[in-house]
């Protein structure tokens, strides 16, 4: 079974799908507190009401939705995009990543593989593809990258990666380029395990807050383009029989009058949804796989699509010496703005 991980950068889900917050009790509350440090502080004024819809906006998804899976994640704060993302594609938390900001400063991520790295580790046969509107994803020269460079692979064929370059109209241009070229890679090429990642949801929501049309329609448009990543996956299976695990996650949401960053309930909130193309006995291992399980935190999205994958690692024995690391320790932030730049 091959994957396909596409990452939506600030989607709320009562926006995208309000349907889907009924299908588990988990997306009522958060699982976990928030760190002190990164709690929200009450609004001067309130902020705009959320308007109510009960279509999605974001039909694709819908679609996705009625022959999948979703499950609620619970993100932990703070909930910017850096330590977000972070945490999601490598499957470690703040503090064994050290990734609290958007800056990457003092980051560990080459000592935390992502997804991707580790599904080739698992089996160096495995072709593995990124592309990505953000640069500190993919870009060896960027903040992180949050995604392995792995130039060995990168020179034999087995990793390819790709970042956006036109941003003539903001990242509206920049995700559209993104998918164009995943959406080739993904049919032409098939790769065993892809991430794909949009910004434009959340390019959106910091200018127009989310409860304005623009941050609709900024969903609807990534709908879009997630739309035309399925259908290049769809037309593997129809053509050569290919087995395709599709997921669907997002980083955080985004508060109604925009912006994000501390530990509100509406910005905290995730998802994974899950859509498997191909034979009924994977969808039923992705039944099987996903029924029961509680809400996940965003550490937990990574090994769970790595069981559906049926990709295990191997590891030295528990206490075994190597690796054992003596260093500064990771507790983040201390949040005194005088160390603020």
């Amino acid at each position: 079974m091959k994957l396909l991980l596409i990452g939506v950068d600030g989607v709320r889900l009562d926006v995208a799908l309000p349907a889907a917050l009924a299908r588990h009790t988990g997306f009522a509350e958060p699982d976990h507190p928030a760190d002190p440090r990164f709690r929200a502080e009450e609004p001067a004024a309130p902020g705009p009401e959320m308007p109510r819809h009960e279509e999605p906006a974001a039909p694709t998804l819908a679609r996705l939705l009625e022959g999948g899976e979703i499950l609620p994640v619970w993100m932990t704060p703070p909930t910017d995009s850096g330590p977000g993302w972070a945490s999601l594609l490598t499957g470690t938390t703040h503090e064994q990543n050290n990734v609290w900001w958007n800056e990457f400063v003092g980051h560990r991520l080459a000592r935390t593989p992502d997804i991707l790295s580790r599904i080739f580790f698992a089996d160096p046969r495995s072709r593995t593809f990124a592309a990505s509107t953000w640069d500190a994803l993919v870009d060896a020269s960027s903040a992180g990258p949050v995604i392995h460079q792995r130039v060995d692979q990168q020179a034999g064929g087995q990793h390819q990666l790709m970042k956006a370059t036109d941003f003539s109209r903001g990242c509206h241009s920049a995700d559209v380029q993104v998918r164009g070229h995943a959406a080739w890679v993904l049919n032409h090429e098939g790769p065993d395990a892809s991430f794909v990642y949009f910004e434009g949801v959340d390019e959106a929501g910091h200018a127009h807050g989310a409860a304005s049309p623009e941050y609709r329609e900024a969903i609807a448009a990534a709908d879009e383009h997630v739309r035309y990543l399925v259908k290049a996956v769809s037309e593997r299976h129809e053509q050569l029989g290919e087995d395709w695990l599709i997921a669907v996650v997002t980083d955080h949401g985004h508060k109604p009058e925009g912006g994000h960053g501390e530990d509100e309930v509406d910005v905290r909130r995730s998802f994974l949804l899950l859509h498997h193309v191909g034979s009924e006995a994977g969808r039923e291992r992705v039944r099987c796989v996903v029924t029961g399980r509680g809400p996940l935190r965003s550490e937990d999205v990574t090994p769970l699509l790595l069981e559906l994958l049926g990709v295990t690692e191997a590891r030295w024995e528990a206490g075994h010496e190597v690796g054992a690391l003596h260093d500064t320790p990771s507790v983040g932030p201390t949040r005194n703005l005088d160390h603020e730049w």
